[in-house]
């Protein structure tokens, strides 16, 4: 059987808190090692990209969670 011939998997909303709280705690010690070491600190306030692909990679994780496949 093809892994187009298989029903998906539907997500359940367990699973997206948990995702979600994951990158809030990942958020939350990328933020706290800031702090505590200061190389951290100037790498993030130089590279302000990182919280916005942060940001980007979380939007498309829960879209591709959340939004069923059309023809499915």
């Amino acid at each position: 059987m093809a892994d187009g011939d298989q029903p998906r998997r539907s997500v359940r909303d367990r699973e997206v808190v948990v995702a979600a709280v994951l990158v809030v705690a990942v958020v939350l010690v990328v933020a706290w090692l800031s702090g505590v070491i200061p190389a951290v600190d100037n790498a993030i306030g130089l590279a302000p990209v990182i919280i916005v692909g942060l940001i980007a990679v979380t939007i498309v994780v829960l879209a591709r969670a959340l939004v069923p496949r059309r023809g499915a």
